[in-house]
């Protein structure tokens, strides 16, 4: 599949594939987007970047016409799945502006629009550990650079949280987040790849779309939950085995997968997170005093158990080994290769 290129996921459902991050060849990693239309509402869930995935939402857009409202929901506030967001204003040309709208989570504004702190934050953990990141902030401005230009935030941006809280009810699964339409549209709190990740479920479509919650079983950034990327994994796998859901899709695997597909990558996913666990206690003691040697060691088992990611480079595996030790309850010293982990003194 190509950038831009379309996958039909229902009469009026389909996915608009993205692309892998190549920083060395000045490729953007670009999220899937998803473009719906339930009754009146066309539904864009992120829109990516590059004019070529503009082009195609603007022709997915004409092609399910009539549609008379406009909701855009971000999934989160990566760069990668909000550059085209002014579109909405062409999208919503000549309609009430009651009727367009735009929500992104309040907890992903320290990341918004294109925050190059949040990225220095996240990256100067891997600073003299990844080839490349000596200077963090030197990356950080390379990473975005990449994207330019970029528009995303609007003046009909709100924040979901500014939305009375629901109780949501897919199948047997009790979920907590909002809905759009009557229920045909619910957007469900995740948080576990970064801090204000939603996931967006598609009644009408039989669809839930993951968006980066799959990326890998270890979340790569400093605001990532490891026991909220494995709660949605394994929710969505339930919502999957039991029939609620017919399909799920993912932020940058280009493929649309059905409930035996579905039922198989969450499955592995979660595996996957627990074995990546018993690396990391394996490679333990009681301090790590050579973060580079363990990390190199961590991404050696990692290798070994057959973990794989949206970004499967070293700076994400980096990324994720230092995850892992701050999830086992282990306190860091230090940043980069001086960066030292001891466990909690629990006795004087």
């Amino acid at each position: 599949m190509a950038l831009g290129d379309q996958i039909q996921i229902g009469p009026l459902t389909r996915m608009i594939v993205g692309q892998e991050l190549i920083m060395a060849a000045g490729q953007p990693d670009v999220c899937n987007v998803i473009v719906h239309r339930t009754g009146e509402l066309l539904v864009v869930v992120d829109t990516g970047a590059t004019s070529v995935v503009r082009d195609a939402i603007r022709s997915i857009a004409d092609d399910l016409r009539p549609w008379s409202k406009v909701l855009l929901l971000t999934t989160h506030a990566h760069i990668d799945h909000v550059a085209n967001n002014d579109l909405i204003h062409e999208l919503g040309a000549g309609l009430d502006p009651a009727d367009v709208q735009h929500y992104v989570s309040a907890h992903d504004a320290a990341q918004y629009p294109a925050s190059v702190g949040y990225w220095v934050t996240s990256m100067s953990r891997v600073s003299g550990l990844a080839p490349g990141f000596d200077d963090p902030e030197a990356a950080a401005r390379r990473l975005l650079g990449l994207f330019e230009p970029v528009v995303a935030v609007t003046d009909v941006t709100r924040t979901y949280e500014e939305l009375p809280l629901e109780h949501l009810t897919i199948g047997t699964q009790h979920l907590s987040g909002w809905s759009f339409a009557d229920g045909a549209v619910q957007v469900i709190r995740s948080h576990g790849h970064c801090a204000g990740h939603v996931v967006v479920y598609l009644r009408d479509a039989g669809l839930l779309h993951l968006s980066d919650e799959p990326n890998g079983p270890c979340g790569a950034l400093h605001d990532a939950s490891q026991l909220n990327i494995f709660a949605i994994a394994a929710q969505a796998l339930t919502l999957v085995e039991t029939g609620a859901v017919e399909s799920v899709t993912v932020g940058h695997e280009f493929t649309v997968y059905d409930r035996p597909a579905a039922a198989a990558r969450l499955t592995r996913l979660l595996e996957h997170a627990s074995a990546m666990d018993g690396l990391a206690q394996r490679l333990l003691t009681d301090e790590v005093d050579d973060m580079s040697a363990f990390a190199r060691d961590f991404i050696a088992g990692c290798q070994e158990i057959g973990v794989s990611g949206a970004n499967p480079n070293p700076m994400f595996f980096t990324m994720m080994a230092t995850s892992k030790l701050r999830e086992l309850g282990m306190i860091v010293n230090g940043q980069g290769a001086q960066q030292t982990w001891r466990r909690p003194r629990l006795m004087d």
